[in-house]
């Protein structure tokens, strides 16, 4: 099968930017908890735009990998064709617990208690999942047994794998994960391109979940993908007033960022857009900001960027008693009056890294069936499809500023 893999990187030795193409050989099933998906769609998220850059912080990540390469990729939507045996009976009892009130549901279990012979069986409920279910899954793959995973703090393990990062992922034909990383959806109840970037869409409503929004004025820093995600998940959650902003500077004119970005930011619930990288945009948006909130500053703002330019936005918008949640990766370090910006401030920051399992899930999941899924998809935030073939202009277009959610297709 073809697979988009990246060199792993070693010590003292230079990491080539860029990603290749190549052979590897099909994964099958090696445990009995584990499940096999045919990839529908992959999509392209942050971190692999970082890993094809070759950025440091990954290099840092990557470092572990034991193989000569890597297959990335960690969003994707697939159907399960193959699981082992303690993973079929996890997986009928998931159907049972999330669609046992459903009629299909009903009537495929009564068929199934029919079938007298094992592999009959099996094969019957192997077809049943491909054909009436898309799946994804949580990549984080957790130990379950270590003092945060019993605390039901999954997406701080100390020990996570994230297929993609240290382990194959999902840019390719077939993947296979454990069986208590699956996400089921029935067919029709989310459309499988917005499936296949949940993952994506689950960092940005547990940036959400970290803070309380209804009713609040929030702050998005950063108005790319997650940045609009965020936008679009706080609206839905209740916040009152939400500002927005980005910067043209280095990456593409101030007109396509307002003509792309700031019109979908608009579209998904923003107040009010502002592009900082100029002079006079920034000091409207200060000035609007603290006529809004009557020179409180922001209840919540959420930095989704990477910018520590936005980090030290975040430290002076934010009003006393607010709250700061830091998503985007930022190089390097900065400096920081602690006494000043923190302590004296009263305010709580919140380091945000994966999805909550599987709250986060779940939230995703009633935004997505209330209209959310409908709004990605008319409103134009998936921008390419490309085969899996092409990536190379997948990340072109990424480059350029012009491709937003990407998928690709094995």
């Amino acid at each position: 099968m073809k697979a988009i893999t990246k060199q792993s990187p070693i010590a003292s030795q230079e990491w080539h930017i860029g990603l290749h193409l190549v052979e590897r050989n099909e994964p099958h099933i090696s445990s009995p908890k584990e499940v096999k998906l045919k990839v529908v769609y992959g999509a392209i998220c942050g971190t692999d735009v970082g890993i094809y850059n070759s950025k440091d912080s990954l290099r840092r990540e990557m470092s572990v990998v034991k193989s000569p390469n890597v297959i990335i990729g960690h969003e994707f939507c697939g159907q399960i064709i193959d699981a082992g045996k303690q993973a079929k009976t996890f997986l009928a009892k998931k159907i049972v617990q999330e669609y046992g009130k459903e009629k299909f549901v009903q009537n495929f279990f009564r068929d199934l208690k029919k079938i007298e012979s094992p592999r009959a069986s099996n094969e019957f409920f192997l077809n049943f999942l491909e054909t009436e279910f898309y799946s994804t899954a949580e990549m984080h793959i957790t130990d379950n047994t270590c003092y945060q995973c019993k605390l039901g703090e999954q997406h701080v393990c100390q020990h996570t794998v994230i297929k993609g990062v240290h382990a194959d992922g999902a840019f390719t034909k077939y993947v296979v994960v454990p069986m208590e990383n699956i996400v089921l959806f029935r067919k029709g109840e989310i459309p499988p391109e917005v499936i296949a970037f949940m993952d994506a869409l689950g960092n940005a409503t547990h940036t959400i979940q970290s803070v309380p929004v209804k009713g609040k004025t929030v702050v998005v820093l950063g108005c790319g993908v997650q940045g609009l995600m965020a936008t679009a998940v706080a609206k839905m959650c209740g916040a009152k007033k939400i500002f927005v902003t980005d910067s043209s500077h280095g990456k593409f004119s101030h007109e396509k960022l307002v003509e792309k970005r700031f019109r979908l930011a608009k579209l998904f619930g923003a107040t009010e857009c502002f592009d900082v990288a100029l002079e006079q945009e920034k000091k409207k948006f200060y000035e609007t900001l603290m006529r809004v909130t009557k020179n409180a500053g922001a209840d919540a703002v959420l930095e989704m960027s990477g910018s520590y330019k936005a980090y030290e936005d975040a430290f002076h918008i934010v009003r006393s008693g607010g709250a700061i949640s830091l998503l985007g990766l930022p190089f390097g370090k900065m400096e920081i009056d602690f006494a000043k910006d923190i302590i004296f401030k009263g305010v709580t920051i919140h380091g945000i890294i994966g999805r909550r399992v599987f709250s986060s899930w779940d939230l995703m999941r009633e935004l997505l069936k209330k209209g959310l899924a409908k709004k990605f998809v008319k409103s134009g935030f998936i921008t390419h499809q490309f085969p899996l073939e092409n990536f190379e202009d997948a990340f072109k277009a990424i480059r350029e500023g012009d491709g937003l959610k990407i998928l690709l297709k094995p």
